[in-house]
């Protein structure tokens, strides 16, 4: 059988538990919770769905079990395909429960294109809880192996039909490929931090480890890019440009854990009100959003600005909602008609951390937070103006909880 056609070949797709500051802007519909966490998929994940469905239902069942009717094939690639994605999302939810258990809240899990991500909003307090909440994921790809093998025994005995005897076997070699994939000593996969935690073990230093387990993951990735290369040039077009698609995602991830925790650790002492926009200019929401292009976002140049009047504040408009919204109706629509409203989701206080604004602005799905003070409008703060923050903290060589005491009043 060639090797693009068999899923059972193909890479497991990866599994990372990363911060939500370092989260790489999925954004997703919400399906449902489990045990208080919120279970979304991205758009991109009806790809990975699609094509997986389309291998099983079109490739390997037909192929390894001829003779079925076309339909028989696709309700059984589909009951594949679902109960693969339900041990994908299985995995997530094991660290997302120990996790919780152990006092690192984690309220989403999103499936995409290349997996499961179960959105930490801190990192892990000690080297103990890391290799816990790491470890459990793929224990959990392995018990789900052993059960749909012995599923697998269970039904042949009872002489089911042998396609179905295949459903499970496949599931349990899929869910065992899962679990060694994730243990790739390769950050931000499951080995990864495994090896990161016993780097910080080690060291005691939470920022060493995750450099050095980052290197490894990047020298990983690249790896997988070479196998995938090579495998293209032996003819397996589609499974060598998965793999490549994985390297480069596994590489930008291992940058992204790192780059994200020096960001965190660096706003460790650092509130909103030191980097907030003090009285933004604000946009009546009574204006057409025609208006508000012409007075407001061309005038000034800004990416949004809060909605409302005087000491009053309703909500924000920014770039991303006024571009959704049609040319020709721009002239009829209101501000207060596109704006977000102010709800605790995009409202922040001036005294609370910059790390954790950044994680609400995450959580959000919003580039901006509104910041209230006993119940008025005191700022704005913004991804770009703690990004402008930090990189003018970092050339003045000053660290970024003084340099607002550095600067004149």
């Amino acid at each position: 059988m060639n090797q693009h056609s068999d899923p059972s070949r193909r890479p497991a797709a990866p599994s990372a538990t990363r911060s939500a500051a370092q989260a790489s802007g999925l954004r997703g519909l919400t399906l449902f919770s489990v045990g208080g966490v919120a279970v979304r998929i991205d758009v991109s994940w009806l790809v990975i769905f699609t094509l997986v469905l389309a291998s099983l239902a079109a490739g390997y069942f037909p192929q390894t079990y001829p003779g079925y009717a076309l339909a028989t094939y696709f309700v059984v690639g589909l009951i594949a395909t679902l109960l693969f994605f339900a041990s994908v999302l299985i995995h997530e939810l094991s660290h997302a429960f120990v996790a919780n258990a152990l006092g690192n809240r984690v309220d989403t899990i999103t499936l995409f294109v290349f997996g499961g991500m179960a959105h930490l909003t801190e990192e892990s307090r000690s080297p103990a809880n890391e290799m816990k909440i790491a470890g459990v994921g793929p224990l959990t790809s392995m018990a789900l192996a052993a059960l749909f093998w012995l599923g697998a025994r269970l039904l042949d005995a009872l002489g089911a039909e042998p396609m179905w005897v295949g459903v499970f076997g496949y599931l349990g070699t899929i869910n065992l490929a899962l679990a060694v994939f994730n243990l790739l000593p390769g950050f931000p996969l499951d080995g990864g931090r495994l090896l990161r935690a016993f780097f910080w073990y080690r060291s005691g230093d939470l920022r060493q480890a995750t450099a050095r387990a980052a290197s490894w993951g990047s020298g990983i990735a690249i790896g997988l890019m070479v196998l995938g290369a090579l495998e293209i040039f032996k003819g397996a077009l589609i499974g060598g440009f998965w793999l490549i698609l994985i390297g480069l995602f596994l590489r930008g991830a291992a940058e992204a854990g790192y780059h994200g925790l020096v960001t965190e650790q660096m706003l460790a002492h650092t509130r909103v009100r030191d980097v907030m926009v003090k009285d933004p200019v604000k946009i009546p929401p009574d204006l057409t959003i025609a208006q508000a292009i012409e007075d407001y976002f061309l005038r000034y140049g800004f990416g949004g600005f809060p909605v409302g009047d005087d000491g009053d504040v309703q909500g924000i408009l920014s770039l991303r909602q006024v571009r959704a919204c049609p040319a020709e109706e721009r002239a009829r629509v209101r501000v207060a008609e596109l704006m977000r409203r102010a709800t605790p989701e995009v409202v922040v206080s001036p005294d609370e951390s910059v790390v954790g604004a950044m994680r609400r602005m995450a959580a959000a799905d919003s580039g901006r937070l509104l910041v209230l003070e006993h119940g008025r409008l005191a700022g704005l703060i913004t991804r770009n103006g703690v990004m402008h923050y930090l990189r003018l903290s970092s050339e003045l060589d000053v660290p970024p909880h003084a340099a607002d005491a550095a600067r004149p009043a």
